[in-house]
């Protein structure tokens, strides 16, 4: 039963508008037949009159009802402002009915339903109704938890059989979601790469906060498509546009800006697999840098408030063409942000933070898999570390460095330890139970390094307000000589030379060293 009263509720955008009206009529009611009993005690027979009494009076109340449009949210993702509504509609019914009392100085019906009575029922149906939605959202909040498909269609438990949070034990990361909210609220948002790991997180995130408009963009048809059915199965009241696009079309994008008019956008769209980006150079740079300069340009024209970009990790001294096509992306906003055509003063914002447990196509899910079918699970190497955090820890602090607003930055968010990755592999065996599964090691792949940094050895940090975010303090570039250098290496890669695209990293990015063997030779070739 409690199986299909689940699934019929969570096959709603949201409880059908009579169901809750019938309720909270309910509700209202009995708060009066309470209230009147408590204060007068009255015999069995007055109370069919009460009854009738309070039926006539409840009209007033569906009036407040339909003013402060209660049901203006799902009840399953209630807030304080839904919760400041169903009070406004329940002293809106009181009210009318006091002035209703003093204009005929009596009830229109039977029982004499005095003023303290009034207040006691506005008290009780007050708490009573809270009390129901607050149940709702909980019960709804955990079932999900522990149920909902992710934007890949597994559930938490599906994805690992453990939870992630096993893996990486250490205190929840608190942000000012004030300040967020503020930041958020009635603006419209645009976020690129909504489909993924991080971008798919940033909009559950962002939803919450009562965005004016959605623009949610990915080249990716069916994890788009996930998002879209995540969105009106939680959050049907945003007004969500998903658009199947190319960031690196530039017409379309033009097309996107002129009709949006974003204020804010995250920029999450990228290749990030670094063995593929090693065999794809130019891939790495049409995607990641073409696709950035693009964004960040039509930023500048169209008067955008605020550009953050999800840059990682790897963008540090870098090994490998991926985290070397990040550091360049790194370097455009930084120097566009203090150029003087940025005449509206948009706020490149830069965030940088190491891997995160569970994305798509990482070590978790690939250790997950290895297990289940009986091992061995594969480790590169054995000395090799990455830092990590858990997708909501990392997309909360994405949304936390968006509400500073100090453009030209970059900010780095505190990741913890660093994890060895056969500590990791050796927990996550542990915590399935089967110990006769065995470790082996297959050697580091082109591009990857044993160790992670997030600064490189120039970089120094400063503090910010906030605990788990510190501000890297970087080389400055001047704008027209990073943008003649970074066209010339689109070009270059236009022409799909992967030889001469990764030289041209080199010239851009000095400290990137390459680990791959096919081009550590470019090393001092510049």
């Amino acid at each position: 039963m409690q199986s299909k009263l689940a699934k019929w509720y969570l096959s709603q955008d949201r409880l059908p508008y009579w169901y809750l009206l019938f309720a909270d009529c309910l509700t209202i009611i009995l708060a009066g037949f309470f209230a009147f009993i408590i204060n007068h005690r009255p015999h069995l027979s007055q109370l069919p009159t009460l009854l009738l009494t309070l039926t006539a009076y409840l009209p007033f109340y569906v009036v407040g009802i339909y003013v402060f449009r209660i049901y203006r949210d799902a009840v399953r993702r209630i807030e304080m402002r839904g919760l400041l509504r169903v009070g406004g509609a329940i002293a809106f019914g009181a009210i009318s009915v006091v002035i209703l009392r003093v204009f005929f100085h009596s009830d229109l019906i039977g029982s004499t339903i005095r003023l303290r009575d009034l207040a006691f029922q506005s008290a009780l149906a007050f708490v009573l109704m809270t009390a129901m939605r607050m149940l709702v959202k909980l019960a709804y909040e955990d079932y999900m938890r522990h149920n909902r498909p992710n934007v890949y269609g597994l559930s938490n438990n599906d994805l690992l059989g453990i939870e992630l949070s096993a893996l990486l034990p250490r205190k929840e990361i608190k942000i000012n979601m004030a300040a967020v909210q503020e930041k958020m609220q009635n603006k419209r948002i645009l976020i690129t790469g909504a489909g993924g790991s991080i971008g798919s997180e940033l909009v559950r995130l962002v939803a919450a906060l009562h965005p004016q408009q959605l623009l949610l963009l990915d080249i990716a048809e069916t994890p788009l498509h996930d998002v879209r059915l995540m969105l009106s199965r939680e959050y049907p009241q945003v007004d969500c546009q998903t658009v199947v696009c190319n960031i690196c079309h530039l017409n379309r994008l033009s097309q996107l800006f002129d009709s949006f008019k974003p204020e804010i956008i995250f920029h999450a769209a990228a290749y990030k697999h670094v063995p593929m980006m090693e065999d794809n150079p130019t891939e790495s740079i049409l995607n990641n840098v073409d696709g950035t300069v693009k964004l960040a340009n039509l930023s500048i024209e169209y008067g955008v408030k605020t550009f953050v970009m999800v840059s990682t990790d790897k963008a540090v001294n870098p090994t490998n063409v991926m985290g070397c096509s990040k550091r360049i992306c790194e370097i455009y906003c930084q120097s566009l942000n203090n150029d003087k055509r940025n005449i509206h003063g948009c706020q490149f914002i830069t965030t940088r933070f190491g891997n995160v447990l569970g994305s798509n196509g990482s070590v978790v899910p690939t250790f997950r898999q290895q297990i289940r079918n009986g091992g061995p699970v594969y480790v590169t190497h054995p000395d090799i570390e990455r830092y990590f955090m858990l997708i909501p820890e990392a997309c909360k602090l994405v949304l936390q460095a968006a509400t500073i607003g100090e453009g030209g930055k970059i900010y780095v968010f505190d990741m913890g330890q660093p994890v060895k990755i056969v500590d990791l592999a050796r927990r996550m065996i542990e915590l399935s139970g089967k110990s006769d599964i065995q470790i082996a090691y297959s050697g580091l792949r082109p591009g990857e390094k044993l160790y992670e940094e997030l600064l490189n050895d120039a970089e120094r940090v400063e503090p910010t307000p906030y605990e788990r975010i510190s501000i890297a303090r970087v080389r400055e570039y001047v704008f027209d000589e990073v943008q003649t250098a970074i066209q010339e290496l689109i070009n270059t890669a236009l022409s799909y030379d992967a030889m001469r695209t990764v030289k041209q990293m080199k010239g851009l990015v000095p400290e990137y060293v390459s680990a791959n063997e096919l081009y550590r030779e470019l090393t001092t070739s510049h």
